[in-house]
Parts: C-alpha cells; structure tokens; sequence
C-alpha cells in the first residue's frame, strides 16, 4: 500500500509540473515592433503562463526612451497576455536599442523581431546574458551556435517528449531487447523528426497545430498501453519500427511548431536547424543516459522490488499524464 502510495506521489508530482497540458513549461515572450513612419510605428507584446499559471514579469523598455501610447491589452485564451500599442521616439528607430528585464527561470528569454525603416529587419533573442540589442545595422542577432542549447532546452523540459521517450526506454527494458535493438529504434525516431522539422521550417510541407499536439499526447498514450498490456517478451517487429518512425515525424511537428516566433535566420538557416537538431538528439541521449544509470544503481542493490516500483511509478505517470493531455488537447481541438 506504501509504495502504491509512493507511486500517486510521484506521478502527482511530475502532473503538478505541467498541468496545464501544454509541450513546454517555459512561458514563451515576443516582441514585434514595426516603425510605419520616421520615428513611430506598432508594437505588440505576447507573453505565455508558465507551468506555475502566472504571467512571466518580461519587460522591455526603448533606450533612448520612447513614448508608448494607445496600450489595449487582452487574453487569448488562458494561455496568452498580448498588449498592442503605439511608440513615438525623437529619434528613428535604427538609433535605438530595446532592453529587456524581468528573466525567470519558467522565462528565461525574450524573442525580438523589429523592422526599423532606415536598417535590416532584426531578429534576436534577449537573455540575462544579453539584455539589450541595437536596432541599427550593427544589430547583435542570436548566435547559430546558441540554437545549440535552444534545442537541449526544448526536449529537456518538453514533458510530453520527455515522457515518449522514458517510454520508448521502458518498453525496450520490458521486452528485454539488446541495446543494438535501443540504438535503432532510437535512430529511427531520430530521423523521423528530423525529417518534418526539416520539412516545416523549409516551409515544404504545413502541419494543423491543435491536431499534432492531439496526435503527440496519442502517441505517448500508445507507449503507456504497450507498458501496461501482458504480452510476451519480443524482438521488435517491423509494425512496431514504422509506428516509432510515424510517431517521430510527429514529435518533429511539435519542435518545429514550437519554433514558430522564435524562428532560424534565413542567412544561416542550414547550420541552425542542424544545431537545433543536435541539441535535440544530446537532450534525448541525456534523457536515456539519466534512466539507464538510475535503473542500473536499483538493480545493484539487489531489491528488485525497487526496480519494479520504480518502472509501475513512471508508466503510471506516462499513463495519467498522457491521458489528461489526450482529453485536454482533442477537447480544444473539437
């Protein structure tokens, strides 16, 4: 009864970090700010709730010091703060810099995408580490290799892939399969989001928001069904390979999906996507890494009634997370 008990805890514990259903629990923070004539234009201000339901305190300010006039501010949905407004500045754009303040954990950036009149469109990503950027032709923009570590981020606290591939993981330990057999089915998930992440930032292909997001909750439920089902240890079969393959173009929609603002600069687009995509694949082998050294400890202690509470505590939360999100997302969806 204690470990069963243990086991809701744990499960309630990793539903409590995303409860709100979504792939990320980072709140999301945009800036556009477009100057029509000399010296004033737009601005619009997306902000997204974090996992911990609250607004992130991102702000920005004009350096030199701009007016801002005619701020509405509404709600789209639950989910996004966007105010909209005027600025009026003495000087034009391009002799400004835009300084962001306000970074949390949940927000850790602000994406900035400005189009003065008198200089190149810019597209960059504040941080604390760089606050601020220069809106004239000698705009700082985000570095490719940064992209790097904006992929780790995506699928390290993307708790949807996080769980697929746990689960993946699990199954491949359930069937007592060779670690051969765990590199190719990983190799194929591998290239199958790869291959749409390519696809959709390329702009080749375009991709129903809502019904991905539907489909990827499905495709985590699915592994939390072969967990749970009795069956008899198997090699993997060719129905079994093309399903992680399908499933992988789906989790390549939701990276690339989830890349919409902040988006590849079109003057380094194949280097950037292709770091983006590594740090996806060093995010996943970190994933896979933390388990197999978790279970390999429990197996060590020679209590095998551990390693079995551990393996029913995380198919639980596969199951319950995978479950809400299912319902959650297909009733948005429809």
């Amino acid at each position: 009864m204690n470990r069963l008990l243990f086991a809701w805890a744990l499960c309630i514990g990793l539903l409590g970090s995303g409860e709100n259903g979504h792939a990320h629990e980072m709140g999301t923070s945009a800036l556009i700010v477009h100057e029509g004539t000399p010296s004033t234009g737009q601005f619009v201000f997306k902000r997204t709730v974090g996992s911990d339901d609250k607004i992130p305190p991102i702000d920005f300010k004009f350096e030199p010091a701009c007016e801002l006039r005619d701020v509405s501010t509404e709600w789209e949905g639950n989910t996004e703060l966007i105010q909209r407004g005027n600025f009026f500045c003495s000087k034009s754009l391009a002799e400004h810099e835009i300084l962001a303040n306000g970074f949390t954990r949940l927000a850790p950036d602000l994406i900035v995408l400005a189009t003065p009149q008198q200089s190149d469109r810019i597209h960059a990503v504040l941080t604390p580490k760089k606050a601020s950027v220069a809106l004239g032709n000698d705009a700082h923009k985000t570095p490719p290799l940064e992209y790097l570590s904006v992929g780790i981020e995506h699928i390290v606290f993307g708790l949807d892939h996080v769980l697929f591939v746990a689960g993946l993981y699990l199954l491949w330990k359930k069937r007592k399969q060779s670690v051969r057999q765990l590199i190719g089915q990983f190799t194929l998930f591998t290239l199958g989001h790869s291959l749409t992440l390519a696809m959709l930032v390329l702009g080749w292909i375009a991709v129903p928001t809502r019904a991905i997001e539907a489909w990827i909750a499905l495709s985590v439920l699915w592994l939390a069904w072969e967990l749970v089902r009795s069956e008899p240890a198997r090699s993997s079969n060719w129905s079994h390979l093309l399903l992680i393959v399908a499933f992988g173009l789906l989790h390549g929609s939701g990276f690339a999906l989830s890349m919409e603002e902040r988006g590849f600069p079109q003057d380094a687009l194949l280097s950037t996507l292709l770091l983006f995509n590594l740090g996806i694949e060093i995010g996943q082998l970190w994933i896979v890494t933390v388990l197999a050294t978790a279970f390999t400890l429990l197996e060590k202690t020679h209590l095998p009634n551990y390693t079995r509470l551990a393996q029913y505590s995380l198919t639980l939360c596969i199951g319950g997370a995978a479950l809400y999100w299912t319902i959650e997302r297909i009733h948005s969806y429809v």
